[in-house]
């Protein structure tokens, strides 16, 4: 007798499907230049939702290079023993800056992912 496949990464890959368009269709100049604004914090509920669903792993993070100085945008996960690999060579200076530049590449994945 075979055991029956597991059908929970099926479940998960049609449920993850539906909440990226859902998401997509939160993303307005709006809600980006709201983020851009107050980045950190309680925000509207269409922000606060995009920003939970871009929580989720495969994801992007701050790096501070100097600490609570300078931040880069590097790419969720990283191995263990390895350092961070920087997405760009961009450096911010501003930690709100930093997590709205996070923010702008989880939302050009976001579009640029058309399915």
């Amino acid at each position: 007798m075979t055991a029956a496949p597991d059908k929970q990464h099926i479940v998960y890959a049609r449920f993850n499907k539906s909440q990226r368009a859902h998401v997509r269709t939160l993303i307005t100049p709006a809600l980006i230049e709201e983020h851009r604004l107050k980045p950190l914090g309680q925000n509207s509920d269409a922000l606060e939702r995009v920003k939970n669903f871009f929580a989720r792993p495969p994801s992007y993070a701050l790096y501070s290079r100097s600490p609570m100085r300078e931040w880069q945008v590097i790419r969720m996960p990283v191995k263990p023993g390895e350092s961070p690999q920087p997405v760009d060579d961009q450096v911010y200076t501003d930690e709100a800056s930093a997590y709205h530049a996070v923010f702008l590449k989880h939302v050009a994945d976001l579009l640029a992912d058309k399915e």
